[in-house]
């Protein structure tokens, strides 16, 4: 088994939650970006070439691994702690967020449980768009659509929901059968929209949602064709179209 790096001083949930609002004017939407896609990562785990890419950063894994590590330095001076030192006398800052640990495709970072609770109630994960693959499949109801305020009103959209949908539903299209992993590789693997089949704005409202029933995987193209009609296309009217082009070919 490969060897796992996990800091031995975790900061506690208010610690975090405490530390980022005092160092608030160092954090970028970039970074904001970038904790959204690996918070909605399969498990919380990712590679920093995955997480640049599904929250749409350039610069890959080297842009992912400089913000991780001046973001964790300076909280790390906030909070009066510091991680292990490495062999070369370097700490690694980046292990204020993740544990982290080798594999063949490439060193994978886990978000640290109290840091991912602490994104949750500062509300910089609500609205991600990335799901998990492989979080316990669940028929609980989950409550959506409460409304909050950014700078518009939004319907909230409840994560947790979006990882128990692509668990029981995978990640592929629904609609059309696109796979991102099977045609981008590993640096597309577990990406994919979820589709409400009661949309949320249409409601205006908190309701129950079952992630198994009520929510479908789909490819970004076919999200936007289901979308294209207020109310939107049912799932069956976009596969119709999808059925009537392929005939046409």
């Amino acid at each position: 088994m490969a060897h796992l790096y996990e800091m031995q001083n975790i900061p506690s949930v208010d610690q975090y939650v405490v530390g980022l609002t005092k160092i608030r004017s160092s954090i970028t939407d970039l970074h904001i970006k970038a904790f959204q896609a690996h918070y909605q990562a399969p498990n919380y785990s990712a590679t920093a070439k995955q997480i640049a890419f599904w929250a749409g950063i350039s610069g890959g894994h080297a842009q992912i691994n400089l913000l991780y590590g001046k973001l964790g330095h300076r909280l790390c001076d906030e909070l009066g702690i510091k991680p292990d030192l490495r062999p070369d006398n370097t700490h690694r800052w980046w292990s204020v967020w993740s544990s982290g640990w080798q594999t063949p495709k490439g060193f994978i970072w886990k978000l640290l449980p109290a840091a991912a609770e602490a994104f949750e109630q500062l509300g910089w994960v609500e609205t991600a768009v990335f799901a998990s693959t492989d979080e316990v499949i669940s028929n609980e109801i989950l409550l959506e659509g409460g409304l909050y305020r950014i700078a518009v009103n939004a319907y909230e959209r409840n994560p947790k929901a979006r990882r128990q949908c692509i668990a029981a539903h995978g990640t592929t299209c629904c609609l059309c059968g696109f796979n991102f992993g099977n045609i981008y590789g590993k640096v597309a693997e577990g990406y994919i929209h979820v589709h409400h089949l009661r949309p949320l704005a249409e409601i205006k409202a908190q309701y129950g949602v079952n992630p198994i029933k009520d929510l479908r995987p789909v490819c970004p193209n076919c999200h936007a064709v289901l979308h294209m009609r207020n109310p939107a296309y049912s799932i069956n009217e976009v596969k119709a179209m999808l059925s009537h082009s392929e005939s046409k070919g």
